[in-house]
């Protein structure tokens, strides 16, 4: 982000100079604001589950987890949010950050159930949640104004709770594990957008963002009335794609 901030203000530089010999956008974007969005949300996640530590769990049954235990869940969701941020012009040039926040609602599970192959006749079965319920973050905006209209692109850091629920079953000897983990994950946003001036204070926008989180890991302790012991280790990622309408009040 470092590196993309420094390319925002270099570029700035550069356009502001060559800006000023153009003429001047209909709407002055500088200032404070605040608004609200509505919108879908695309968030998925990589799912997986290995054998950690070999007891309870033989050789081929470390491969059959580590083949049946990998796999995604991906879910839409109708969200809203709020934002708000402060924005300077420069000729057709404009400069800003922007914080913003809005519900994620996800949660969605897998399930894969299969005969085992150490103990055939037998089955055992997988089970991965994720969920997350919000997402927050602050990104610099870059834009171009033009008549009426202020077209930008965006990037920035962003955060959210990040919930990994998992369980492993089987009717062999009666394996069992399972367990929860819920922590805060930080990760980037890259998108675009643009906004349309209805008035001196009020203007529609229309954007589009992508976030990635980073991971998330837990290790349960397997039990059964056999060899019971050792482990299994779960881990899940998130990305998220969103699509949002809203409408933004200047204060000027």
């Amino acid at each position: 982000m470092k590196i993309f901030a420094c390319s925002i203000v270099a570029l700035a530089c550069g356009v502001s100079g060559s800006a000023a010999a153009q003429s001047a956008s209909n709407v002055d974007w500088s200032g404070f604001y605040a608004g609200g969005l509505l919108g879908a949300v695309n968030s998925t996640s990589d799912v997986g589950t290995r054998v950690g530590v070999s007891k309870y769990m033989d050789a081929t049954d470390a491969r059959q987890i580590a083949r049946v235990g990998d796999g995604q869940v991906s879910q839409w969701r109708a969200v809203g949010g709020l934002v708000g941020g402060y924005g300077k012009q420069f000729g057709n040039v404009v400069l800003g950050v922007e914080a913003g926040a809005n519900s994620l609602s996800l949660n969605k599970e897998r399930q894969t159930s299969q005969e085992m192959d150490a103990n055939p006749g037998q089955q055992s079965t997988i089970k991965q949640s994720v969920s997350a319920d919000w997402m927050a973050g602050v990104r610099l905006r870059l834009g171009w104004a033009e008549n009426n209209w202020l077209a930008y692109v965006t990037g920035g850091i962003a955060s959210t709770r990040l919930k990994l629920e998992a369980s492993y079953i089987d009717n062999a000897f009666n394996g069992l594990s399972k367990g929860s983990k819920s922590v805060t994950k930080t990760g980037w946003s890259l998108g675009f957008g643009g906004e349309y001036a209805l008035s001196k204070h009020w203007s529609l926008r229309g954007d589009y963002l992508y976030t990635r989180f980073g991971g998330i890991s837990m290790e349960n302790e397997v039990t059964s009335t056999n060899n019971s012991g050792g482990t299994l280790v779960h881990n899940a990622n998130l990305d998220t794609h969103g699509l949002f309408v809203g409408i933004n009040y200047r204060f000027q």
